[in-house]
């Protein structure tokens, strides 16, 4: 329950109630960080993704992944030429960008999901 002072008008709280407050705070502040790192590191992919187009280099591909502050990449070299796999780091962001190169190291498809 809550009371007023007669004079002051302040609220007093009950400890029960103080204790319920700093519960909802915290969960509050640890859906807002929660939600503002997925978004993060969905857009990282996203954008970076974005920005690979047949013909480009591989070497300009890795250079631009590097920027990267929550994704990582993987490349595993194919019989028709190599794949790069980038991901965010961030368990909860199951978004990746799957970049398909030739024999020549160059991009032949770039392809967001």
């Amino acid at each position: 329950t809550v009371m007023f002072t007669k004079i002051s008008g302040r609220i007093r709280m009950k400890l029960k109630n103080k204790k319920l407050l700093i519960s909802l705070l915290i969960t509050v502040v640890f859906i807002t960080v929660f939600t503002i790192l997925w978004k993060t590191g969905k857009d990282e992919v996203y954008y970076l993704c974005g920005n690979f187009s047949a013909g480009e280099t591989k070497s300009n591909v890795i250079r631009q992944l590097e920027t990267a502050n929550l994704s990582s990449y993987t490349h595993k070299i194919d019989v028709n030429g190599s794949i790069i796999v980038f991901s965010s780091r961030l368990f909860f962001v199951t978004n990746q960008c799957i970049i398909k190169l030739d024999k020549s190291e160059k991009v032949v498809l770039a392809s967001y999901k």
